[in-house]
């Protein structure tokens, strides 16, 4: 593999911009079930042991498609993103770890992953509409409780749980970690959780490690607060796709003033992410609002587009939908609070981007219109379930069917 690495990496230098991803070379995606170079790596992988993914055939394979800069056929979803204009966890990962790109030109590549996803398990206190069971102890137990429904998920267990194996293997990696991220399920209820950060700081250098947790803001455990502290930071990702009763529909069955509570308890170190899909698309701007007016001191905005389920991807979206989520896009780009230098930072970083991205993306693609029907019969599903009305949280869809 090295020598092939030696040859190949002049392709970095012409274009590697193109399909290069850094990613495989210095991070793992960790779940109960796979081991794989990012959480949007698709294609299977075989190797006779996690123990040996590091070296495994198949890395280095995919490897040397990003030393060729060839386009791997894991990384679809990436493609998917970029071939509508959008950005992606590639082009977003080359960024942030573009010194670590110039270590692979020279052929250093890294004994062991330094940056770690971690998903020990999809134990979860809530059914997001756009998630699946695999993420969701609460979706799968949903769906295992009525067998007779139409489901398109089919899950084989409620709660999915990290294998000893993998337990061992995260074990051999904590010497060389140094960026911890941590999602679910809620990983703010998950133990193995706490027990992996446990170890991290019994090993003696967790003053280096960089902490982050996407999380629902639902449940905030004061033991990962506490023990948060001997790390280098700790970040917190919260999911926040809508205000007040929209979101309460959207992430079933949360609460939205105990997460508002929430997020003003953790203080600094707060960043908010959005996914763009059929139910928040028409009320971006109660999303924009809240962010102007909170006064939480958020250290990032990251929105993105929901491309699966496909009936909640906004490329299919009717028009009216699509035209009232540029008109929210262009007045929150407009605001003048923006303009204040505290902001400057956020708006002239990847949420601008990202949004003028998805105005373009809608605009290119006004007149596209699919799986309405399907996407009808999916939320007529979970409302019957639920007790939950889609017109009654988004009246405006009426439109579209009702």
């Amino acid at each position: 593999m090295a020598k092939e690495q030696t040859i190949l990496v002049h392709c970095l230098n012409r274009s590697m911009a193109d399909n290069f991803c850094v990613m495989p070379f210095v991070h793992a995606f960790v779940t109960p079930n796979i081991i794989s170079p990012c959480c949007a790596y698709t294609s299977d992988l075989q190797y006779n042991s996690k123990e040996q993914y590091w070296e495994s055939e198949q890395l280095q394979k995919i490897q040397k498609n990003m030393l060729e800069n060839k386009r791997d056929p894991g990384c679809e979803i990436c493609w998917k993103k970029e071939d509508r204009g959008y950005s992606s966890l590639r082009q977003h990962s080359n960024e942030i770890y573009k010194d670590h790109i110039e270590q692979v030109k020279k052929n250093a590549i890294a004994s062991w992953p330094f940056y770690i996803d971690l998903r020990l398990g999809n134990l979860c206190n809530l059914k997001c509409r756009m998630c699946i069971s695999e993420w969701s102890s609460q979706i799968a137990g949903e769906i295992l409780d009525n067998p007779n429904e139409d489901w398109i998920d089919n899950p084989k267990q409620k709660i999915i749980e990290l294998d000893n194996d993998t337990w061992n293997i995260l074990d051999k990696w904590i010497p060389f970690v140094r960026r911890v991220f941590m999602t679910g399920g809620e990983p703010t209820i998950i133990k193995k959780n706490l027990e992996y950060i446990d170890k991290i700081v019994a090993s003696g250098h967790s003053q280096d490690v960089e902490l982050i947790f996407t999380t629902n803001a639902t449940n905030i455990n004061k033991a990962f607060r506490e023990i948060s502290k001997e790390f280098k930071s700790v970040s917190y990702n919260v999911s926040i796709d809508a205000i007040g009763d929209l979101a309460n529909y959207i992430r079933y069955p949360s609460d939205w003033k105990t997460i508002e509570n929430n997020l003003r308890s953790i203080g600094s170190g707060v960043s908010f992410n959005t996914t763009i899909q059929w139910l928040n698309m028409t009320r971006l701007n109660e999303i924009f609002d809240f962010i102007e007016h909170c006064g939480i001191p958020f250290g990032g905005i990251w929105f993105q587009l929901v491309t699966d389920p496909e009936y909640l991807d906004p490329i299919h979206a009717p028009r009216f939908m699509k035209e009232k989520c540029i008109a929210d896009i262009d007045n929150f780009l407009n605001r003048s609070y923006l303009k204040q230098e505290k902001f400057q930072n956020i708006l002239y970083g990847e949420l601008k981007k990202s949004l003028i991205q998805t105005k373009q993306f809608l605009t290119d693609n006004l007149d596209h219109v699919k799986y309405v029907d399907e996407f009808l019969k999916r939320m007529e599903i979970l409302d019957r379930l639920r007790g939950q009305t889609l017109f009654d949280v988004l009246p405006e869809l009426k439109q579209i069917g009702g």
